[in-house]
């Protein structure tokens, strides 16, 4: 994929990766909109907050009719909060747990159906959306995040299966992000050091112009493999991340 040339949608691209993502693109050439919950709104860049359901379907509405189409969409936004569930019911975790099920998981899930039409009349494109290495070793801190993105890494295999049946135009990739020092990570450390979030943006780019079914960026390689063959060891590294 040559994504100089690319109608581009990246979601929670006004901070952190997602931003990154969005200034390089727009650095190759590519036409890009995003969106974000706190976003000062312009022809490029759309106000909206992806746990309510149906803005994610305006958001792709908005991005098609001000490109004339997308070819590629970053399912990039996410939030994380610590939820922690063994107390009780607490209103105000539960309520954090319902934002992260609605932005991590159920607006990606909106945003592909919002965007597949605009993606199949498309010569070159792709449906990518971002995980986490918590998709496949959940830390006990965060139970509801790492649920929603082992969730989509699912969701987008199986996405996977029904493109290359019924619309083979159209690819589906997976980025597998290590720790990024964002400011959703801030005060947060793990067993490998954080990539900055420009390292991120460039090792995801690289990914989706190779066309890889999955990108693991960073950390989030050797993770993925230790898993393959030592699993009891990557989920004990993980777990209290």
């Amino acid at each position: 994929m040559n994504l100089s040339t690319q109608r581009i949608l990246v979601t929670g691209g006004t901070s952190g990766v997602g931003r990154a993502l969005a200034e390089h693109l727009t650095a190759r050439g590519a036409q890009v909109v995003t969106c974000g919950r706190t976003a000062e709104p312009d022809a490029r860049t759309v106000r909206a907050d992806l746990a309510v359901p149906g803005e994610a379907a305006r958001v792709v509405a908005l991005a098609a009719a001000e490109l004339g189409g997308l070819d590629l969409v970053v399912a990039n936004a996410g939030v994380q909060y610590p939820t922690p569930l063994t107390a009780g019911p607490d209103p105000r975790v539960l309520a954090l747990a319902r934002q992260e099920i609605e932005v991590n998981l159920a607006s990606v899930v909106e945003l592909a159906a919002a965007a597949w039409p605009h993606l199949v009349a498309a010569p070159d494109a792709a449906f990518v959306a971002v995980t986490s290495g918590l998709a496949y070793a959940p830390k006990q801190s965060a139970p509801v995040y790492c649920a929603t993105k082992g969730a989509v890494h699912v969701l987008l295999e199986a996405l996977r299966h029904q493109a290359r049946r019924e619309t083979p135009g159209v690819r589906v990739q997976e980025i597998v992000l290590p720790l990024v020092d964002t400011a959703m990570t801030a005060g947060r450390e793990g067993p490998a050091r954080k990539l900055s979030a420009g390292q991120a943006a460039e090792a995801v780019l690289r990914g989706i112009e190779r066309e890889r079914d999955v990108v693991a960026v960073g950390a989030s390689r050797a993770l993925l493999a230790l898993l393959r063959v030592a699993p009891p060891v990557g989920r004990r590294i993980l777990r209290d991340g």
